[in-house]
């Protein structure tokens, strides 16, 4: 699978997971189009890139402990996201999701 497509995945699980809306580790598992093994390895590896996952009974929902912030890409200091995009177009992730 491309990078590209990974890092879609990754946001999608982030945005999922920031909302409380993953339910139950097979609702998230169809949801992001995996095996229900294949989100424990993801969440594994995201817990081990820092990410503070847990489990909420509550909510039956994957949440962070804390609010984060996730963010891959390159930045220009002079030039602006929407000035970068229209010059390399191309596409554009938004990992700037925030816990509400």
């Amino acid at each position: 699978m491309s990078l590209i497509y990974n890092l879609e995945r990754i946001e999608r699980m982030h945005e999922m997971i920031a909302h409380r809306r993953t339910g139950t580790p097979e609702e998230f598992a169809e949801k992001i189009g995996v095996a229900k093994s294949t989100i424990y390895v993801l969440i594994k590896e995201l817990k081990e890139l820092g990410a503070p996952i847990v489990w909420c009974k509550y909510t039956r929902s994957y949440t962070y402990r804390y609010n984060v912030e996730f963010r891959v890409g390159f930045e220009h200091p002079s030039l602006s996201k929407r000035e970068l995009r229209r010059i390399s177009g191309g596409h554009s992730l938004n990992f700037n999701t925030f816990l509400i």
